[in-house]
């Protein structure tokens, strides 16, 4: 959308040219997920540099521990002076999870533009049914809308049109021509002049529009008559995938130094994936699906980052000494 965060309109229009030039919404989506992982992907190594940095200055943050453990404030400051001097940052391990969020929710909103710009697209077709069997993914009827097994294969039309911010889809912007074929139609009417002289348009939610939506789509709903759009599959990978991450990163950090981080790593550890699942069983396939590479990238990633420093061994010398 056009008043969309600038992440979220890039990601959008990133993914877009993509299936241009791919012409498969799939492709599309696993080209994504390998751009974003490269770029990402050092943020995930100076993680690891700093966990193994962390590992190793463990033995000593311990012995000032023990020693300044009746002045909490003289243990700041010699804590502070000894990772400033070995370059190791205590936020370190938070560097992923401040790019990861961000990431995650720009393309969730990307995701459900392109949805709703896929039902415009729909609607203006002069053989929407024929568009419509390309949104077919595996089991998935209809990648646009979520895999949650009670989820519709098309998004009905009350809650469409009565979308926030509907106007102000990208394609709408770039595309005249289909908002007077919605007008036509009598989905949509003009609203007044904006502020360079631009004719300005709405949605409508009258009976007489609802009607028009169905009996345009009404020939995609018959494609798949009677059934819903999944069957939790890709939700359960996410979450599922989400915390052999969070469980795979975890062993290649350096064990907390008291039980209250520990619990704290733990429920981290669970939550994650939690949200993850919940959220992809409210968004569109399309999204749980760029989700699923992601995880799976992830995991790989931290696999080979682990071994390449090898974060434990540093931990256990520093036991031992």
């Amino acid at each position: 959308m056009t008043n969309s965060f600038f992440l979220t309109k890039w990601f959008l229009l990133g993914m877009q040219w993509i299936y241009n030039n791919v012409g498969d919404v799939v492709l599309t989506i696993l080209i994504s997920t390998l751009v974003i992982r490269l770029i990402t992907v050092f943020s995930d190594i100076k993680t690891r540099k700093s966990s193994a940095g962390m590992a190793r200055i463990q033995p000593q943050i311990q012995r000032l521990q023990e020693r300044y453990k009746n002045n909490p404030q003289k243990l700041q400051q010699e804590q502070s002076k000894l990772m400033k001097r070995e370059g190791v940052s205590m936020f370190g391990s938070c560097l992923p999870l401040l790019i990861t969020m961000p990431i995650f929710f720009c393309f969730i909103y990307a995701f459900r533009a392109w949805g709703y710009e896929h039902v415009i697209q729909l609607l203006i077709s002069e053989n929407p049914a024929e568009l419509f069997a390309s949104t077919k993914f595996l089991w998935v009827h209809n990648i646009w809308q979520p895999d949650n097994g009670m989820s519709p294969v098309i998004q009905d039309a009350a809650s469409f049109l009565a979308t926030k911010n509907l106007d102000k889809l990208i394609f709408l912007n770039n595309n005249p021509e289909a908002w007077q074929k919605l007008v036509q139609m009598g989905l949509a009417a003009v609203s007044g002049t904006g502020a360079t002289g631009e004719t300005l348009y709405t949605f409508l939610q009258t009976p007489a529009a609802i009607a028009a939506y169905n009996t345009t789509l009404q020939p995609c709903v018959d494609m798949y008559a009677g059934l819903n759009n999944g069957w939790f599959v890709l939700p359960v990978l996410a979450g599922a995938l989400g915390l052999l991450s969070s469980w795979v990163s975890m062993r290649g950090q350096p064990k907390a130094a008291n039980d209250t981080a520990q619990s704290t790593s733990k429920v981290m550890m669970y939550m994650m994936p939690v949200m993850f699942f919940v959220a992809c069983l409210q968004a569109s396939a399309a999204f749980s699906l760029y989700w699923v590479f992601s995880s799976l990238l992830s995991v790989g990633v931290t696999l080979v980052i682990n071994r390449v420093y090898k974060i434990n061994a540093p931990a256990e010398e520093g036991k031992k000494a």
